[in-house]
């Protein structure tokens, strides 16, 4: 019985670490394996008209210094709000302030009206899927929200920035109904981050 009253305590603790860990590294090495075995999407790159797998992957260098921080010193907290779950890092010291992680299980049942430039009537058709977002923001002293990152577990990687600097991965075949509620998203992950 006694071994049980401390296995109980730690096995709950463990389980605990595993809700609570920075997914970042990851997301990181899946998607750029992804981008790295795949052809079928273009890159849109604000600081170069020559985007690349290779400028991503030096690009992503700098969030994988993120990934691997010491967050044994932080303060973290998480909280659910509708479908995200937010969680927190705040640092006491050191430049980064900061790392916020939302990541968000939307389930979409939308009808989308298709209309034509040719004499056809109108086709309506209906979408239904479900997008599990991770969306990262890495504060500075000088900056918020200096890095960002976001992903969707099927799709992988849709866009970055670093400071200036905004890069957006678009699919020849994105996943149906990506489109309808990408740029939604966007926005209630950057307002929920604001919020904290």
């Amino acid at each position: 019985m006694a071994i049980l009253n401390i296995l109980i305590p730690l096995l709950f603790s463990l389980l605990q670490a595993d809700n609570t860990a920075l997914q970042l590294k990851q997301d990181l090495q899946k998607d750029l394996s992804r981008l790295q075995q795949r052809n079928s999407y273009f890159i849109s790159d604000n600081s170069t008209d020559q985007p690349s797998v290779k400028s991503i992957a030096n690009d992503l260098q700098l969030f994988a210094l993120v990934a691997n921080l010491d967050l044994s010193r932080t303060t973290h907290n998480t909280q659910q709000q509708g479908p995200h779950q937010i969680q927190q890092w705040t640092f006491s010291e050191g430049q980064i302030r900061r790392v916020v992680q939302v990541e968000s299980i939307i389930a979409l049942d939308t009808v989308v009206t298709q209309r034509y430039l040719e004499n056809r009537p109108p086709t309506q058709h209906r979408v239904q899927n479900t997008f599990t977002f991770r969306t990262y923001f890495v504060s500075t002293d000088d900056a918020q929200h200096k890095l960002h990152y976001l992903t969707e577990a099927e799709q992988g990687l849709l866009a970055y920035t670093l400071g200036e600097k905004q890069v957006e991965v678009s699919y020849t075949s994105p996943k149906e109904g990506l489109t309808d509620i990408l740029a939604k998203y966007k926005n209630e992950a950057k307002q929920l981050s604001l919020s904290l």
